[in-house]
């Protein structure tokens, strides 16, 4: 990964907004910048070379796998990790830009630092971030490769009879046997009238599990992680022969899915694609039934910036990746979202999740 490149950016990027010093402490820009999976904290400043402040507990960790051109500082045991990044913050001098952090942490941060200058510098971090790198999409490929594998191997055991939860073991396991690092996220096998929950339900008492049944619709959702990378697919099965109205949901899906991706390209309003497919589906009477986005960014953390939502105004830039997941959800009978992983180019979108979705019934 590019990361004394990345540096170099939010260097230039800080001197443009007047920021003497960047101080990164969240776990997926600690990732994005250093390579290290936190804890830790980055301090970045015009006036000393980046140093990277881990506790006690990371110091091998960093020694091992921080690139070279960072300063790797361990805190000892009987020092508190966030009085010494302050202290050194402090020392610097300088308006200081902090990406997130707790509350607590913050205003710890600003009672240490009273006559320093703190600012948001969150906005400044995803300048860089949503636009991925060639090693970042190599990555998340990857993880696409994965996820679609992961996919087929639920697929094919989909019977009457097995557990929701015999699906999800299937799915991790498949995830860890084709190298994924781990699941992108807590698997969604929702089944029957489960399946119109978008989230899936919730792991209560007695409602933990379901076994599949003849008649029931399937929605599955997955994804898997590579070199801290991200993927997100979902797919919506039937067990049986579905009846008309199914169908007719599912057709409507399906070209509400591909009229959006139509607009997936550069220089398009985030709100647009997801007002096609509204109207897509208002054409079938469906829209009411469309209760989320049509889709978001992702990355080092499944969900990112961009959000292609109705009230989204921001645009869309080669190189960003974004899921395209319409929905149609009916209380009490059914649910279902067809999501992909896509690649926003010049030539629009490329589908980076391939497994198939025309093929939906399972006899």
């Amino acid at each position: 990964m590019r990361y004394r490149e990345r540096v170099e950016r939010l260097m230039t990027l800080m001197r443009l907004h007047g920021i003497d010093n960047f101080l990164v402490t969240g776990r997926s820009n600690l990732l994005y910048f250093t390579g290290i999976d936190g804890p830790g904290a980055l301090l970045v400043s015009t006036k000393r070379s980046p140093t990277l402040f881990v506790p006690p507990l990371s110091k091998i960790a960093a020694e091992t796998y921080a690139p070279d051109f960072l300063e790797v500082v361990a805190t000892k045991i009987d020092e508190r990790f966030n009085v010494v990044v302050a202290e050194n913050v402090g020392s610097v001098g300088g308006a200081t830009a902090v990406d997130e952090m707790p509350l607590d942490d913050y205003r710890f941060l600003s009672g240490l630092l009273a006559q320093a200058e703190l600012r948001p510098g969150m906005s400044v971090v995803w300048e860089l971030r949503e636009i991925k790198d060639e090693d970042e999409i190599a990555a998340i490929r990857r993880a696409c490769e994965i996820a679609d594998r992961a996919m087929r191997a639920a697929f094919e055991i989909l019977y009457p009879g097995i557990t929701e939860n015999d699906v999800k073991a299937e799915i991790a396991a498949e995830v860890y046997r084709s190298g994924g690092e781990r699941l992108a996220f807590d698997v969604i096998v929702a089944s029957g009238p489960r399946s119109a929950l978008p989230h899936g339900p919730l792991q209560r008492s007695g409602e933990h599990d379901r076994a599949l049944r003849e008649g029931d619709a399937v929605v599955i959702d997955l994804g898997a992680v590579v070199e801290g990378y991200h993927s997100d697919v979902t797919r919506t099965f039937f067990i049986g022969r579905p009846d008309s109205q199914f169908t007719s949901a599912y057709e409507a899906v399906v070209a509400a899915k591909e009229a959006a991706e139509q607009y997936i390209k550069p220089d398009t309003l985030c709100g647009y694609p997801d007002a096609v497919a509204r109207n897509k589906l208002a054409e079938r009477a469906l829209s009411e039934h469309f209760a989320h986005s049509l889709g978001h960014g992702l990355g080092l953390d499944i969900h990112e910036p961009p959000r292609m939502s109705p009230t989204s105004s921001e645009k869309l830039a080669a190189n960003m990746v974004v899921t395209c997941e319409p929905g149609v959800y009916i209380k009490g009978r059914w649910g279902i979202r067809i999501e992909d992983t896509l690649l926003v180019t010049e030539r629009g979108p490329e589908r980076l999740t391939r497994f198939e979705y025309s093929e939906y019934a399972v006899s």
